[in-house]
């Protein structure tokens, strides 16, 4: 699935929003117009959410790749000590043209917790697309695959393509890592987008994997069920808009799809429904389908770079009056 978004969008969003107001969603609500205006702010949201999640999502994969490797890290640090570049000489991993990221590690005598330090410098490129620089670090309260382990993990200045992340996340390892496994995660961290928006997340999700289990270190055949709320904060310069990221069903994320395959994303202001982004039935496709009173508005997803919302021809919205039923 894929992302992206025309300049007309956000031209007009931008317009209408700053000379109409209303107390529930920030605009008037009783002509096509108006319909219009929430759906091209609905879409900017939607756009938004996908382009944070996607970045979210490759910063989470790296941080799991290097705490699935701790006792390599460890038996490296043994050798080299634990302030080297453990990985240099190691060939390219993930990355191209040997631009790995230097990592170094610090070890309590007790055995945890220990520091996993990540420094991508100015930019590594990862063989998949992925631009990542600055700095991350994480703590692992214990041994892997243990109930209870608790990796924290720390954001400074990192960018991810064109998205910045600070802040921190902290996951909880519950299961026996055989037959279960699930990961608990509570976060609190600001994405900046290319635009200057800042996109402030605190919430709670869980991740379980359905599939997988066998093969912890491959990621092509893990099948991971999403769940969970996310309080967010939208702000550019002196506008700020907060509401509220549900999952409504469940999101359902294939190791070798970049986004999600199935499950419906709610968004809510005041308690109230805004809009709604459906992926679908399980289909590993470059389509979302987002729905803002009863109309609906196709989401084109990217593997890199921002969102696309299908607009064009939509301002006078029409009301289609049903819900998306997969695509």
């Amino acid at each position: 699935m894929k992302t992206t978004i025309k300049a007309l969008l956000v031209i007009l969003t931008f317009a209408f929003f700053s000379c109409q107001k209303d107390a529930g969603l920030g605009v008037t609500s009783n002509t096509s117009t108006d319909l219009s205006i929430m759906q091209l702010k609905s879409a900017t949201l939607a756009v938004n959410d996908v382009a944070v999640e996607s970045a979210s999502e490759e910063a989470s994969n790296e941080t799991f790749f290097y705490g699935e490797y701790e006792h390599m890290l460890r038996a490296l640090a043994h050798l080299k000590g634990s302030k080297h570049d453990l990985f240099a000489g190691k060939g390219n991993m993930h990355y191209i043209n040997g631009q790995r990221p230097v990592v170094s590690i610090d070890t309590a005598e007790a055995g945890y917790p220990i520091v996993i330090s990540i420094d991508y410098g100015t930019g590594k490129e990862t063989d998949h697309g992925k631009v990542i620089s600055g700095k991350v670090t994480i703590e692992i309260s214990g041994p892997k695959g243990v109930d209870g382990t608790a990796r924290t993990i720390t954001f400074k200045d990192c960018v991810i393509d064109s998205i910045g992340i600070n802040g921190k996340s902290i996951e909880t390892f519950n299961g026996d890592n055989a037959t279960t496994r699930k990961m608990t995660v509570s976060s609190e961290v600001d994405f900046t987008l290319p635009d200057g928006t800042i996109i402030h997340r605190v919430g709670n999700t869980v991740r379980e994997w359905l599939e997988g289990l066998a093969t912890p270190l491959v990621r092509e055949d893990d099948k991971i069920q999403v769940t969970g709320t996310i309080e967010v904060t939208s702000s550019k310069g002196d506008k700020v808009d907060k509401y509220s990221r549900v999952i409504v069903e469940p999101l359902i994320r294939l190791g070798d799809c970049h986004h999600p395959v199935q499950g419906v994303v709610q968004f809510n202001k005041n308690g109230i429904e805004i809009a709604s982004l459906d992926y679908g039935t399980g289909v590993c496709d470059n389509k979302a389908i987002l729905t803002t009173n009863g109309t609906d508005v196709e989401i084109v997803l990217k593997e890199q770079g921002m969102p696309k919302a299908k607009t064009e021809g939509k301002h006078e919205a029409s009301n289609k009056g049903k819900k998306n039923g997969g695509h």
